[in-house]
C-alpha cells in the first residue's frame, strides 16, 4: 500500500524485416527490326516494404512480457497524450477524467488511469494491460516472498533497494533499513519508479508500480514492489485513475 510521502532525492531489439524484389522482364529480340528501331527493355519493380520493429520480450514461465515500461507519447491511434509537468495540471486531467503522464526525474514515465484504460490504446498490438492475476502468476513463478523478504522482487528488480529488518538489541531491538541489490536475474528489467497521487505530488524511489486492468468498482488494482511499500514479495492495492504508475504489456 502506498505510504506517506517520503522524502526521496530521486523519477530493441528492432528487428527490420525488409524484403524487396527488382525483377527484369526482358522483351524478345525481334529479328524482323528495320534501321533505325530500337529493342524496348521493359522493367518491373515491386517497391519495397518494411515490417513494423520487433518489440524485445521475455518468456517468464507461461507469460511473455514486454522488456521494458511503456513510454508512449502518443495513443495508437497518433492523439498526443498531454504531458504535465505540475501538480495542478496532473489534478486538472484528473478532474477532466482525460488522460495524461509525467516523467519522473528518474526517468519513469507514469500514466493515470484514464490514459491507461483509454479505447485507444497506449500498449502496442499484439499485447494488453495484464489482470492482476498476470502479475499474481508472474510473482508466484519467481518465489513470491513477503513484506520481509521478496525473492521475486530481487529477481525482478535491477537496481538497489531497502527493506527494513528487526535487529534484536539491548533495549529490545527496533528496525533498521537494509540495502538490498536486485539481481534483475529472470529478465524482467524492473526499472526506479514511483507514484503520482491523485492530489498530482509524486513520490520517486527505489520501487516499481504498475497499473492493471483489473477494475474494482471505477477503481483499478495496481501491483508493486520495493521500498515505497514495503512490498517486497508484491504488494497491490485499489486506487483511482486520478493517481499515477507505469504500465507494462503482456503478450495476447
Amino acid at each position: 500500500m502506498i505510504q506517506p510521502i517520503r522524502p526521496f532525492a530521486i523519477l530493441s531489439t528492432c528487428l527490420i524485416l525488409t524484403s524487396c524484389g527488382n525483377g527484369v522482364a526482358d522483351k524478345p529480340a525481334n529479328t524482323n527490326t528495320v534501321a533505325g528501331d530500337t529493342s524496348m527493355q521493359e522493367e518491373a519493380t515491386t517497391p519495397q516494404q518494411a515490417s513494423e520493429p520487433a518489440i524485445p520480450t521475455i518468456k517468464i514461465g507461461e507469460q511473455e512480457w514486454m522488456l521494458a515500461d511503456i513510454n508512449a507519447t502518443a495513443y495508437n491511434n497518433g492523439d498526443a497524450i498531454p504531458e504535465v509537468t505540475t501538480e495542478k495540471q496532473w489534478t486538472g486531467y484528473a478532474s477532466k477524467k482525460e488522460g495524461c503522464y509525467r516523467k519522473l526525474t528518474n526517468g519513469a514515465v507514469l500514466y493515470n488511469g484514464f490514459a491507461m484504460s483509454d479505447a485507444r490504446g497506449i500498449v502496442p498490438a499484439g499485447f494488453q494491460i495484464p489482470t492482476q492475476d498476470d502479475f499474481k502468476q508472474l510473482i508466484k513463478f519467481l518465489g513470491g516472498g513477503n513484506s520481509q523478504s521478496g525473492k521475486a522482487t530481487k529477481a525482478m528488480a535491477g537496481y538497489t533497494y531497502k527493506m527494513e529488518e528487526w535487529v534484536d538489541g539491548k533495549d529490545g531491538g527496533g528496525f533498521t533499513d537494509v540495502t538490498i541489490k536486485g539481481t534483475g536475474s529472470n529478465g524482467f528489467n524492473a526499472q526506479e519508479g514511483g507514484h503520482i497521487y491523485d492530489n498530482g505530488a509524486a513520490n520517486e524511489g527505489s520501487c516499481s508500480y504498475w497499473w492493471t486492468s483489473t477494475k474494482e468498482g471505477k477503481d483499478y488494482a495496481v501491483v508493486d514492489i520495493g521500498y515505497c511499500s514495503q512490498d517486497l514479495g508484491g504488494g497491490s492495492g485499489i486506487y483511482s485513475a486520478a493517481y499515477g504508475f507505469a504500465v507494462r504489456a503482456i503478450k495476447k
